[in-house]
């Protein structure tokens, strides 16, 4: 009689373990929870560099930008220091960005 009693004790128990474990794992795992950092700045780049690159008024420029953490690092040349300002206040208007840097020259007259 304990033996067939001990067996649905024993599935039941195995099932119970299994599940808490499976359920733990997956609020130990954050792939897919949570963006990281390094995707979010790789967005911010390609965001801010789409930005710079289509606005007619920069035509003429031409830059690199560089993101850490949503610091972004603008560089290359523009022609004049409306082209230098205008670049600035784009890439600050991104959603996420916190801070810009500027490494941007402006050319020398020809």
């Amino acid at each position: 009689m304990m033996k067939r009693n001990l067996v649905p004790i024993i599935v039941v128990a195995t099932s119970l373990f299994a599940g808490i474990g499976l359920t733990a794992f997956a609020f130990d795992s954050p792939q897919g929870s949570t963006p990281t950092t390094d995707s979010l700045d790789v967005t911010l780049n390609e965001r801010i560099e789409t930005l710079l690159r289509t606005d007619i008024a920069l035509a003429g420029g031409q830059f690199r930008t560089q993101t850490r953490a949503g610091v972004v690092t603008l560089g290359g040349t523009v022609p004049d220091e409306q082209s230098l300002r205008r670049a600035l206040d784009l890439a600050s208007s991104v959603k996420g960005v916190r801070e810009i840097r500027n490494g941007m020259v402006v050319e020398a007259p020809k």
